[in-house]
């Protein structure tokens, strides 16, 4: 049935079941109170729909919903097989769910100031596919949820509330979270697989609170809900371009599936998402640092014997090792082979093995720590093998960095210096001994000696604590005995291995080698000068 409306005024008291089209041309229809008009075809309006009675969308295909921007008062969406809106609409005063899908594409559905949307679930709801937004109409002062996903299969609601100047909300879902807030490439770990893009109608004065929901199948790999949170892409003003959420801003998520996380205060819109590292507010370092054990004296190089043998891990080595605590953003870093294994590109870039690195505030207090990857020119970079570290999850300012690894003594920058959210800021311990934090300590330099006025840490601590040495009586305090211990005879060796006890980082447990690159004990000893001597670091 096609119904055409052109000069008269249709008043409609009661059912009416409309099997084709409804199509409004320039003229009034009036539903009344307790009338509906039931349609399992398209809908078509270049006016206002008028009454207190509702159109009800019952069809078994996909119906079209076309208002040129004018208003439906009352919307049920019973169908199973999806209502797509082909031009924007408004909801004057309820949208019902009761079976399927509104797929809004490229335009907007505005509710009005008064209007609701109920009965909505993970299997019906408002589908943004497109840049079209659900909008909600002078906001203020209430929660309003939209129920929302980017897909008919992925329900992401987002519920608002606006404590500040009434304004028009408006929100759509996005398939995921990308690097550049609304552009950029999509991230593959450590998100929720979604994103949503919040704006107002005019700028400034909104004050919101968002919660934002997800399941658990949203959760790409390394997601941890233990310590996400909500973060907000800003655009401008340069420096603060970027993701803004601080470590001091990620939490517990809420629930038990599907899970929710809420964040105040709000006042800056635009694009949100759910995450920990790729969305923590950036921190930008590169800083550069030798190791003793496996220093090429003359080339400023370090050997690559681990990645050559395929033995770093594609995981970090240090959550959970003895005496390293992740803190902050810190733990669980991963990569892949194609970066630290055999076939990757080798040169002064290739990988050496996986860092600590941890930063401090003016104060001294430890604020955050990462899993980083060295490379043989001493650069400590991101997970990728190439871009600069990343402390994620602080605000620009002045730090204190530290590195430490496996079986190195340590090194801590002597001052503060700054970081930034957008600009690397580069730290070299290697070409001063002063660039490192001594302390009290007195009996040794901060840093070793690897060439000519190039410095390093201090190799040879096999066992797990502050110091280097050979004196001590048991293998908790002597690093000889520790070696010995592992080896169980000074003539063994254990082959094709990550251990802490390869002082020179040959992927070898070995004391009968001839020279300090194939002998850890020789490695040992020419690392302290004297089998009586002791280097120590402070504690850090």
């Amino acid at each position: 049935m096609n119904i055409k409306f052109i000069t008269l005024a249709l008043f409609i008291l009661g059912s009416l079941s409309v099997k084709a089209q409804l199509y409004v041309n320039s003229a009034q229809l009036t539903i009344q109170t307790g009338a509906s008009v039931i349609v399992q075809g398209d809908v078509t309006s270049n006016t206002d729909i008028i009454g207190d009675g509702k159109i009800v969308l019952n069809g078994s295909a996909n119906q079209n919903v076309s208002m040129s921007g004018f208003t439906i008062p009352n919307l049920e969406v019973n169908n199973a097989a999806n209502v797509t809106l082909t031009t924007p609409a408004q909801i004057g005063t309820s949208l019902l769910f009761t079976s399927g899908n509104i797929l809004i594409g490229n335009n907007d559905l505005t509710f009005a100031s008064i209007a609701t949307a109920s009965n909505y679930t993970s299997a019906r709801f408002v589908v943004t596919n497109g840049n079209g937004k659900l909008v909600k109409s002078a906001l203020a002062n209430t929660t309003f949820t939209f129920p929302i996903g980017n897909t008919t299969v992925a329900y992401n609601p987002v519920a608002i509330t606006n404590t500040g100047t009434v304004d028009n909300i408006a929100v759509r879902c996005l398939a995921n979270a990308y690097s550049a807030g609304l552009t950029g490439a999509a991230f593959t770990k450590e998100v929720v697989d979604a994103s949503w893009d919040i704006s107002e109608s005019v700028a400034g004065g909104s004050n919101l609170s968002v919660t934002a929901t997800w399941n658990s199948s949203d959760e790409l790999t390394g997601f941890n809900r233990t310590k996400a949170g909500i973060s907000n892409y800003i655009t401008s003003p340069s420096p603060n371009v970027g993701w803004d959420m601080l470590n001091s801003q990620t939490a517990l998520a809420t629930g038990a599936g599907p899970y929710t996380y809420t964040r105040t205060g709000i006042s800056s819109l635009g694009a949100f998402a759910i995450g920990t590292r790729p969305v923590l507010s950036p921190l930008l370092v590169t800083p550069k640092i030798f190791l003793q054990g496996n220093y090429v004296s003359g080339t400023g190089l370090m050997t690559d014997a681990l990645r050559t043998l395929n033995l770093i891990p594609t995981t970090e080595p240090y959550s959970g090792a003895t005496g390293f605590t992740h803190s902050g953003s810190g733990g669980g870093e991963t990569t892949t082979s194609a970066i630290v294994g055999s076939t990757a590109t080798a040169g002064a870039n290739a990988i050496v093995d996986w860092v600590f690195v941890q930063l401090y505030n003016s104060a001294g207090t430890l604020v955050n720590s990462r899993s980083a990857l060295l490379q043989r020119d001493g650069d400590i970079v991101e997970t990728d093998g190439i871009s600069p570290l990343n402390m994620a999850g602080n605000a620009a300012g002045n730090y204190y960095i530290s590195v430490r690894h496996r079986n190195h003594l340590g090194v801590k920058s002597n001052a503060l210096f700054a970081l930034a959210k957008t600009t690397a800021s580069p730290y070299d311990f290697t070409n001063a001994l002063n660039n490192a934090f001594l302390g009290s300590v007195t009996t040794n330099a901060a840093m070793a000696t690897v060439g000519t006025n190039i410095f390093g840490m201090w190799a040879g601590n096999a066992n797990d604590d502050i110091a280097v040495k050979m004196s001590g009586l048991t293998v908790a305090n002597n690093d000889y005995l520790k070696l010995l211990n592992t080896l169980g005879s000074s003539t063994a060796i254990i082959s094709s291995v990550y251990s802490k006890q390869d002082l020179n980082m040959d992927g070898k447990v070995n004391m009968a080698g001839l020279t300090p690159a194939n002998n850890d004990y020789l490695k040992l000893l020419n690392s302290l000068g004297s089998n009586t001597k002791t280097v120590t670091q402070p504690t850090f």
